[in-house]
């Protein structure tokens, strides 16, 4: 089941005072480092660029675009956005604000697509996508198998990734197609996240990977 919108600006609300300082010690950076890269990219030449789930404004304040703007739904979060001088509105990733056609491209990082129904959230960064435009998020894996706790249990009420190409089909249908697929694995020692190839992931029958990033593109 996924969280209604309101109960997730609940909970982020909540956790706005100090929410950057939390995520942001030695592990959590060097992680967000290397999986915030392949979206920066993808947005990397893009004169109007939209961020779903844009919080406290970490990713929002490194796209180098013309027009860069934010939508969440906490605005606890998108208060200490503003203060960062960054532009962002409220808003439901499911049912966005903006016109059709209307962003060159879409980045989604830190989960926030399990937060959304994965059709409705593919058709609406879809519906504002220009042609050719891009889509790039980074999505948690569902059931990460670990030597210690074999496999984890799915976090509750939020849609995590069980199988890429599951994932790849929801988002074909809204056309968009893959032009990126990379798959990494957190561990406690440096350099934190080890990049999982997509032989390996196909030739096992548990999910090695919990970070996923997509790069898409728009028909």
């Amino acid at each position: 089941m996924i969280r209604s919108w309101r109960e997730v600006a609940a909970g982020y609300d909540e956790a706005a005072a100090g929410y950057d300082e939390r995520h942001g010690d030695r592990r959590g950076t060097a992680r967000a480092r290397v999986l915030d890269a392949p979206l920066l990219d993808a947005a990397r030449g893009a004169r109007r660029v939209l961020e779903l789930g844009a919080g406290t404004g970490r990713l929002l304040a490194q796209l180098d675009a013309p027009v860069a703007i934010g939508v969440d739904v906490s605005p606890g979060m998108l208060a200490r956005a503003r203060a960062r001088g960054l532009r962002v509105v409220r808003g439901d990733a499911q049912r966005l604000p903006f016109a059709t056609a209307a962003f060159d491209a879409v980045v989604a990082g830190k989960g926030v697509f399990r937060y959304l129904d994965p059709d409705r959230g593919f058709a609406e960064a879809a519906r504002v996508l220009r042609p050719g435009g891009v889509l790039a998020l980074h999505q948690y894996g569902a059931r990460t198998w670990s030597p210690r706790h074999g496999r984890r249990a799915p976090a509750a009420a939020v849609h995590e990734v069980d199988r890429v190409d599951d994932l790849l089909a929801r988002a074909g249908r809204h056309g968009l197609t893959p032009t990126l697929v990379r798959r990494w694995r957190s561990v406690r020692i440096r350099p934190y996240l080890l990049e999982i190839p997509a032989w390996l992931d196909r030739a096992v029958p548990v999910q090695l990977w919990g970070h996923l990033v997509v790069v898409l593109r728009r028909e």
